[in-house]
């Protein structure tokens, strides 16, 4: 078995809380109003969003759902939720800080489960997709999200070449990412009890030039965030210059950034009835 992402700890994403918060949180509302179009969330139903971050989605859902549950294992990143649930002047929001891969509610308990860019790196994903299904009523929907390969995004591609080129020592692109084929998506929630389909998104933004971009992704991107924490602004410095020069060879001018994803809608299928009378 594979070591788990350093991703599945909640250090990397409370380094990148605030960042994240403020950079992503309108480019990824765009693929949680694709989620929640996709499950059709009707007024009065109540939400999960688990691994929720900053609160993309939650924020959205609390606007139709008489209840939302929004709970992640980094109390940073709950932290600018909570502000966000403020300011937003919404009282139908739990945030809750917790484990996924063990929610703390009862079988049953929602309509509509959402993960979004979470689970994908839970280190016990199968746990995380039958948690879903166990807190979702017979009939109740869950949306699940992961990116496409990052090869497919020409700046990402060459960001993690230029990583590869700067720490050569480090072992950038040796793996293949979680739940990038659509198939392994559809297989590991089919296997937690649902009836899945999986649809794909795209959406981007244009930075003004690779510098911003990389500027934006250094206080944004859980993986830089923690490496340069592990190895330190001074000898991370050199690096970042690397990344900067690199990217703006590739990339003079404005960059456009195209993020494609995948949403697998899941259906907890209503149980049949198994009594003596049933025919």
């Amino acid at each position: 078995m594979s070591a788990p992402s350093p991703l599945a700890e909640p250090l990397a994403w409370d380094l990148v809380a605030n960042g994240y918060a403020e950079i992503n949180f309108d480019s990824f509302a765009a693929f949680a109003a694709d989620a929640l179009a996709l499950a059709k969330l009707r007024d009065g139903e109540r939400l999960i969003d688990v691994a929720c971050g900053p609160g993309s989605l939650t924020i959205q859902a609390a606007r139709s759902a008489s209840f939302v549950a929004a709970l992640d294992f980094s109390e940073l990143m709950l932290k600018e939720l909570e502000v966000r649930v403020g300011q937003a002047g919404l009282s139908n929001v739990e945030v809750r800080h917790g484990d996924g891969q063990a929610l703390p509610y009862a079988e049953g308990q929602f309509d509509l489960a959402c993960s979004m860019f979470g689970l994908m790196f839970f280190p016990d994903r199968a746990r995380g997709f039958s948690e879903l299904h166990r807190v979702l009523r017979p009939g109740g929907r869950a949306v699940v999200s992961s990116w496409h390969p990052m090869s497919t995004v020409p700046v990402m591609a060459d960001l993690f070449s230029a990583l590869a080129a700067e720490l050569p020592q480090l072992p950038f692109g040796d793996g293949k990412g979680p739940l990038i084929d659509p198939e392994d998506l559809r297989r590991e929630m089919s296997a937690a009890g649902f009836q899945v389909q999986v649809e794909s998104r795209r959406h981007g933004f244009v930075a003004p030039s690779s510098e911003v971009l990389v500027s934006s992704l250094l206080r944004s991107m859980a993986p830089l965030v923690l490496l340069e924490h592990r190895l330190g602004k001074e000898a991370f410095a050199p690096v970042v210059e690397g990344l900067r020069r690199r990217l703006g060879e590739a990339h003079p001018g404005p960059v456009e950034v195209k993020m494609s994803a995948w949403l697998a809608l899941g259906t907890k299928p209503n149980q049949a009835f198994s009594g003596p009378d049933a025919p």
